[in-house]
């Protein structure tokens, strides 16, 4: 009911109950239950006392969307806008943190110890903590549970609601990393779809995905991320090739397709 009187309109506005919006609230608030969950699980043996490690670009990326959600969801706040820094930070969550990071990044998390496992736990770390501040004046029980059970220990308030509000991370937004975030991540959504629409399952191994990304920009771009992508499809040759070719387009970059 919170979540229905906070997303139901704008202050000062008359809203009708809609079962529709409570049942959207729970919904949003399982997803982050689990969302949290899976954070849990794969801190294990991460240290977040220790100087930031070496981060790759979806990385900074999800970072960089983060800053963006806190520094918006904070000036909605301060106007008493609640509606707009409500939508912000479950867009973010939902949609960003859940379906495309935490996705992007199991297969890192899933491998052997070292500095890109690291890299992503802390990004992991940063992103929750940051996300259940923001969500504790409008979900204040669920967030103070994830809190006492993964933060307490390490941040030190008794309560989530004397713990500092968030602010975006050092170095960030950072608009370089943003956009060649959102080319990998928009191939890596069309590549997912396309093996849905064979009816392939998403943990099928494909032996070739060959790329033409319609620009040598882009073609860096995902050369960068190639190993985030080659473990999130389930690619053994990723070919990343600059012009443009026959396949299958990538929603909102023109010239860019895929062959599989």
């Amino acid at each position: 009911t919170r979540w229905w009187a906070i997303a139901g309109g704008a202050t000062g506005s008359d809203i009708p109950f809609r079962w529709e919006e409570v049942r959207h609230g729970w919904r949003f608030i399982r997803k982050l239950w689990n969302a949290a969950r899976f954070t849990a699980l794969n801190l294990a043996g991460y240290d977040p006392r220790k100087p930031r490690p070496a981060l790759r670009t979806v990385d900074k990326w999800l970072l960089s969307k983060l800053a963006r959600t806190i520094e918006e969801a904070t000036r909605a706040l301060e106007e008493c806008r609640f509606n707009t820094a409500l939508s912000a930070i479950r867009d973010f969550t939902w949609h960003v943190f859940c379906d495309q990071y935490i996705e992007a990044v199991k297969h890192r998390l899933y491998g052997p110890e070292g500095g890109d496992r690291e890299a992503a736990q802390h990004t992991l770390y940063t992103a929750l903590y940051s996300i259940i501040r923001l969500l504790a004046p409008i979900c204040p029980h669920v967030t103070e549970e994830i809190y006492q059970r993964i933060f307490r220990s390490w941040e030190g308030h008794k309560s989530i609601h004397i713990s500092p509000w968030p602010e975006a991370p050092e170095g960030f937004p950072d608009e370089e990393a943003e956009r060649a975030g959102d080319v990998v991540m928009a191939l890596i959504r069309a590549i997912r779809r396309e093996k849905a629409r064979r009816r392939m399952p998403l943990n099928a191994r494909i032996e070739l995905v060959r790329v033409f990304a319609g620009s040598e920009e882009r073609a860096s771009m995902i050369k960068e991320c190639e190993d985030d992508i080659k473990g999130t499809c389930k690619i053994e040759i990723l070919e990343v090739l600059p012009g443009e070719g026959e396949g299958i387009g990538v929603e909102g970059y023109p010239g860019l397709t895929f062959a599989m």
